[in-house]
């Protein structure tokens, strides 16, 4: 990669200012700005989240202490006031587009996926939310409970890639069924939910776009069995053909698929339901229990990005802190992927973070060279072959 005094600068080189300039004029994000340009605010925000910056005051201090890297950053003045002004009246939209962006660029990468895990070639999408608890008496927009304050992060995860695909930020008094109806579903695409989003508007919904869903049946789920078929072997595996029941057939009047697996570990039996009939019951299985994948993302980013304390107590302040956070996964997997390094994602922000000043490139510091693929001349064709092309 490119040898740069500041890992931050090296990693915003993946993404080209004059885009960002572009989507800052439409959401007109520097209208009368004069000191501190939406652009040095992304920069600011970035390093805050990947070297773990717990509040304004302990961002202003330690960019202070680096004055001497500002030019190299493209940053000309910082303060806490300005970067409270700027979370509270620039428009979060700027920083969302900026993620679906820098999302699509990244489709054109032939992303390693070492996953054994699956034969078929569907894409695999998990869909969960997270709740992120807020203090109502500073978030009143955030009304959860009576004395609670909250919003959601409804999000599409994409298992093999292990990257977000799509999110939503909510009021956490939202329900999970109303965000999954406003999300995208895609031909052949197969969708992993839990049982928060049973529901049979959302699964016609689903198979009307061509997409295939599992999920697993509640305890009041009523179908007809119409056929049965005994699979057997240790996890005594029952393939069923059915349909709904009642007022839940006018909905969805298709046939559906039920497998029932049993696991001998938990001594516990699963149910699940799926408009799949391709797949086997193994599979389907197999597939389901790869939605903890999405549950250990959300770990992920809340242990090691800033979405749990925030930077200002607006709702526009909150949202954008949160976009970051997704452009920040991004550009480390990013990372990760085109160099091929054997760290995990935690191990590479906990490297970043200890030398974001260090004057060593990432290549070196997460790539030792007897596992390189790639020279560094081919790295960098790569990068710009990739991004913003």
């Amino acid at each position: 990669m490119f040898k740069t005094k500041c890992l931050l600068k090296e990693m915003q080189s993946l993404f080209s200012r004059y885009e960002f300039e572009k989507i800052v004029k439409v959401y007109k994000g520097d209208k009368n700005v004069r000191n501190f340009s939406t652009w040095e605010m992304s920069t600011v925000l970035l390093y805050s989240q990947l070297t773990g910056k717990s509040s304004l005051r302990d961002i202003e201090i330690s960019m202070r202490s680096k004055s001497n890297y500002w030019a190299h950053m493209g940053i000309k003045s910082i303060s806490r006031n300005n970067l409270s002004n700027s979370l509270m009246k620039r428009d979060f939209r700027i920083f969302e587009e900026l993620f679906y962006k820098l999302h699509s660029k990244m489709q054109k990468i032939k992303f390693q996926n070492n996953d054994k895990r699956f034969t078929i070639s569907n894409k695999l999408i998990a869909i969960d939310s997270t709740t992120i608890p807020l203090c109502l008496n500073l978030c009143s927009w955030a009304k959860f409970r009576k004395e609670k304050g909250g919003i959601k992060v409804h999000t599409m995860f994409n298992i093999k890639n292990q990257i977000p695909d799509f999110a939503i930020i909510s009021n956490a008094v939202e329900h999970d069924v109303q965000a999954a109806k406003k999300m995208p579903f895609e031909k052949d695409g197969i969708y992993i939910i839990d049982r928060a989003y049973c529901c049979v508007k959302l699964f016609k919904n689903i198979n009307e776009n061509g997409a295939f869903f599992i999920t697993r049946t509640k305890s009041n789920t009523k179908y007809r069995t119409i056929r049965r078929k005994l699979i057997g072997g240790e996890n005594r595996i029952e393939d069923c053909v059915v349909d709904f029941t009642n007022s839940k057939k006018t909905v969805y009047s298709e046939r559906l698929r039920v497998i029932r697996f049993y696991d001998p570990m938990q001594n516990k039996t699963y149910e699940f339901i799926t408009n799949n009939f391709s797949a086997s019951a193994e599979e389907i299985a197999g597939i389901y229990k790869a939605r903890w994948d999405i549950e250990l993302f959300f770990k992920h980013i809340k242990q090691n990005l800033k979405i749990k304390h925030f930077y200002g107590t607006s709702e526009n302040a909150v949202k954008t802190q949160i976009w970051i956070a997704m452009i920040s996964v991004l550009l480390v997997n990013y990372v990760r992927f085109i160099s091929k390094s054997l760290f995990s994602n935690t191990e590479i922000i906990r490297v970043i973070r200890e030398n974001m000043f260090s004057g060593k490139s990432l290549r070196d510091l997460i790539c030792p060279v007897k596992h390189r693929p790639l020279s560094d001349k081919e790295l960098n064709c790569e990068i710009q072959g990739c991004i913003w092309s």
